[in-house]
């Protein structure tokens, strides 16, 4: 990551001296390199491209490249995180989303955010959480669970109050998806069945075996081929 950002800076630069972007003193603008790492273990590697360059003696030290960026570990920084009301941190709020432990956590941290954006002037940001938790959190964390009531909430306060609700239910859904995700393997396999004892008793061809089991000719011929082994 430390030489991609040194690449990304190089290439950064180049384009503004193209465009002739440069500062009123003529030199290139100061630029802050960012990385946002929201993985489940910590970051581990080096943060300044020096670090991967070995070291050479005498005065050639000083031309060894030197390049750091600024590193947000989102789970480094929810453990980190003073969730008093004092300190606000809508960042931290963000990752802990991202990052929660269950529902009720999920729940205890929106709540914060309402008490944290009630400002009339933080309405922008109300609605921003509200998109994001409707198109980036919710599929993630309920996958294939639709919620179309949500689309026509605009409040942070109401999309709180309304999960608070369906929370409720979701291990009700889960489990009866997980039943049906079962039902549909159990008729793939009697398929799959079927048509290997009619490779195997039959001379029917692939085409005819798998308009029988009601499988895709390409998996008829993959289990043929398994027949073989």
């Amino acid at each position: 990551m430390a030489v991609r950002i040194m690449s990304y800076l190089g290439l950064l630069y180049q384009d503004l001296i193209r465009q002739k972007a440069l500062t009123p003193s003529g030199k290139l603008p100061p630029v802050l390199p960012v990385v946002l790492y929201n993985g489940e273990e910590r970051w581990r590697v080096a943060q300044n491209v020096s670090a991967l360059v070995e070291r050479v003696p005498g005065g050639l030290e000083h031309y060894r490249p030197e390049l750091s960026y600024l590193l947000l570990d989102e789970g480094a920084i929810v453990e980190a995180s003073d969730w008093s009301d004092e300190t606000r941190n809508v960042a931290a709020a963000l990752f802990r989303l991202e990052h929660n432990r269950d529902e009720q956590d999920m729940l205890a941290v929106l709540g914060r955010l309402v008490e944290w954006l009630k400002a009339p002037e933080q309405t922008g940001l109300r609605r921003a959480f509200v998109v994001w938790i409707r198109r980036v959190m919710l599929p993630h964390r309920a996958p294939g669970m639709e919620l179309p009531e949500f689309n026509n909430l605009q409040d942070l306060h109401e999309v709180h109050d309304m999960l608070a609700e369906r929370i409720k239910k979701w291990p009700e859904r889960w489990v009866e998806e997980g039943r049906e995700e079962g039902r549909e393997e159990g008729r793939l396999e009697a398929k799959q069945e079927t048509a290997r004892n009619l490779i195997t008793r039959t001379e029917m061809d692939d085409a005819m075996i798998a308009e029988i089991a009601g499988l895709p000719i390409e998996d008829v011929a993959r289990l043929r081929a398994e027949s073989r082994h």
